[in-house]
């Protein structure tokens, strides 16, 4: 269940249901466990995501949404790493365009991530 727009996607995970949200709390702590500024989260996406950057996606929006709820984590970065294991690549890209099409960066806080390659028709220089 996805509302992508607010930057919403829940999924089962740990034996029940969680919610992830892609909001800015999500960035601030996805930016600390990767030890990167707001301007370099573009690098961590150039050639594919890591283990370690699918692992802080993940557990960097689970823990936003808990504590934006108030709710105490039952979980930590390394219980999310063994949750991940049985993780299928498709609902992994689920998660990934929930993340890409929350309305943070829908706005202009895209951090350098292409969403939407344009091609040009146009003859450049000739």
């Amino acid at each position: 269940m996805a509302n992508r727009k607010r930057g919403y996607y829940t999924t089962k995970l740990g034996g029940k249901n969680r919610t992830m949200h892609f909001s800015m709390n999500f960035w601030a702590n996805f930016t600390d466990l990767m030890g990167v500024s707001l301007e370099g989260v573009g690098k961590i996406f150039e050639g594919g995501l890591s283990l370690k950057a699918i692992r802080a996606l993940i557990y960097s929006a689970l823990l936003a949404q808990d504590q934006e709820q108030g709710v105490e984590p039952d979980y930590n970065e390394f219980t999310v790493g063994s949750w991940l294991e049985d993780l299928e690549a498709e609902l992994l890209n689920d998660i990934i365009n929930a993340m890409l099409e929350s309305r943070i960066l829908g706005n202009e806080l895209n951090m350098g991530i292409e969403r939407n390659v344009k091609r040009t028709t146009k003859n450049e220089g000739k």
